[in-house]
């Protein structure tokens, strides 16, 4: 066989060893692309009640549970939300109720059943009230004012009008009977949650709970079981407060939010800066992972798509180190695969594939070479 023909074979070899690569590498973005670009739209979502647009993103369940030295940080990103941790999150044994504690019950029962059908006999309002013995009781307190705040603040604006100021005040009492209804509903859930936190006090105390690996990792897992139970209820009623809000909003009329500055002063009377600053968070991840696919599917901005996603992938990774004890790591491995992958096409220059990117560099190259 001549030199001539060896090389001929190899670089024939060469030419569908590369042909084979392109081709994994062009469906390997594919798949990522379209992966994200699915996950990403599944966070949008339009309500035909309130006619907009809201998103699902979970960053206040991730950075609230997060584990290891990043903790801190991402939970100093949150709001705390009436003092929950201090109101809410209370460590009591849950036990049999004594005798005067079940009289104490059933006297408030009745008083609040007597109030109810004398406001129903009167034709008036009929009164929301928390029970007294309720484990609720102070933080639901606590959001009552927090929203009664707020619909002052809003009624003190000028531009409102009186209509307007009484539509307010029924959706406060809208919403405040739906408050009082689901912290109802959540009565058991929240005495086993508040039992946990003291069972957890107890883990804590136990000597060698620090230092025994076994035992260090069941007070971990019960930390992590608890702070989930108490995140699912903030998000619930966090969601009813943002109902409000939206009610408040909704009670002016097109041509009153079409003005700049009086939305500017209703958005300071009615957001925790916090609270602004995480609904941002939530809006900016859910354009970047679907922003970040429909690039990957189309191959344009390619670098700049990958190196997005890698970031976001990472962000939620440290959250959750599984040598940490107590770390959730459902969704930290099946992330480093992606982000591996990810890393694999950019170094792999992104730009020699098939695309719209591929295309610019094709004619950016050509033109050089016209000019040289």
């Amino acid at each position: 066989m001549s030199d001539n023909q060896s090389t001929g074979g190899v670089t024939g070899a060469s030419a569908s060893s590369l042909w084979k690569f392109t081709l994994a590498l062009l469906l390997l973005r594919l798949c990522i692309g379209w992966h994200f670009f699915s996950e990403g739209t599944k966070k949008f979502s339009y309500d035909e009640g309130q006619k907009e647009w809201s998103v699902n993103v979970p960053t206040e369940r991730l950075f609230r549970s997060a584990t290891g030295p990043f903790a801190n940080f991402f939970k100093n990103q949150l709001p705390g939300f009436y003092d929950w941790e201090n109101l809410l999150a209370v460590p009591k044994e849950s036990k049999p109720l004594t005798a005067e504690e079940l009289a104490a019950r059933v006297e408030w029962d009745q008083g609040y059943a007597k109030r109810l059908a004398a406001a129903k006999k009167e034709q008036q309002p009929e009164p929301i009230e928390l029970p007294e013995y309720a484990p609720y009781k102070a933080w639901g307190d606590a959001i009552v004012e927090g929203m009664r705040e707020k619909l002052d603040r809003f009624s003190k604006l000028s531009d409102v009008s009186d209509e307007q100021d009484a539509a307010a005040a029924d959706h406060f009492v809208a919403r405040h009977r739906q408050l009082a209804d689901f912290l109802g509903e959540e009565f058991e859930a929240i005495e086993e949650y508040q039992h946990e936190l003291w069972r957890l006090e107890n883990l804590e105390e136990q000597g060698g709970a620090t230092d025994i690996p076994f035992r260090v990792e069941r007070v971990a897992a019960k930390k992590s079981e608890a702070a989930g139970l108490g995140v699912r209820l903030v998000t619930e009623v966090r969601g009813i407060e943002r109902g409000f809000e939206n009610d408040l909003r909704n009670t002016l009329t097109a041509k009153q939010r079409k003005r700049s500055t009086l939305m500017a002063k209703v958005e300071d009377r009615l957001t925790d800066p916090k609270a602004a600053k995480l609904e941002q968070m939530n809006w900016t991840v859910a354009y970047v992972i679907t922003g970040a696919g429909v690039c990957l599917l189309l191959g344009f901005f390619t670098k700049v798509a990958i190196v997005s996603v890698m970031i976001f992938l990472l962000s939620v990774m440290v959250t959750q180190l599984p040598w940490v004890a107590g770390a959730d790591t459902t969704f930290f491995f099946y992330q480093l695969v992606e982000f591996m992958a990810l890393l694999v096409l950019l170094v792999s220059g992104p730009w020699r594939l098939p695309g719209i990117d591929g295309w610019l560099h094709g004619m950016r190259s050509e033109r050089i070479e016209a000019e040289g």
